[in-house]
């Protein structure tokens, strides 16, 4: 995929970061007081408000934990200003019980004049993810 514009270009970068596992490239995108929401039901351990790297950090800690993903594709990327829309899909399976699970994805990130990502919020099938995550 390529995209022209600037935060967009952005965007799609941490993607590819987030196939390769290069969780320190995403975390070097964020502004010190980013806010990172994650949608999802209480079986997904790691959905939840997270504030700051740090704490976005751990969520890509927790995450990688729980969940393995087998596909991870972003297929549109929309750029309006500081805020970019991105659409996608993903496939996976929860570790903890080897169920399997699909989504769409829709995802937001808003990034302030310097290029940092100030906020990113994560909508996907979170019943999906959810009955993946259940024994």
């Amino acid at each position: 995929m390529e995209t022209l514009v600037r935060y967009g270009k952005t965007v799609n970068k941490m993607y590819d970061a987030f196939n390769r596992g290069d969780i320190p490239y995403i975390i070097s995108c964020l502004h010190n007081d980013v806010i990172w929401e994650v949608m999802g039901e209480p079986d997904i351990p790691h959905a939840g408000i997270y504030h700051g790297p740090q704490d976005v950090k751990s969520f890509f800690t927790s995450m990688n934990n729980e969940v393995e993903y087998t596909e991870f594709v972003c297929e549109h990327i929309l750029e309006n200003e500081h805020l970019v829309v991105s659409t996608g899909y993903c496939k996976g399976k929860v570790k903890a019980t080897g169920k399997l699970f699909s989504s769409i994805w829709a995802m937001t990130s808003e990034f302030n004049d310097e290029g940092k990502l100030v906020h990113f919020r994560d909508c996907y099938d979170t019943m999906a993810m959810g009955r993946a995550f259940r024994k």
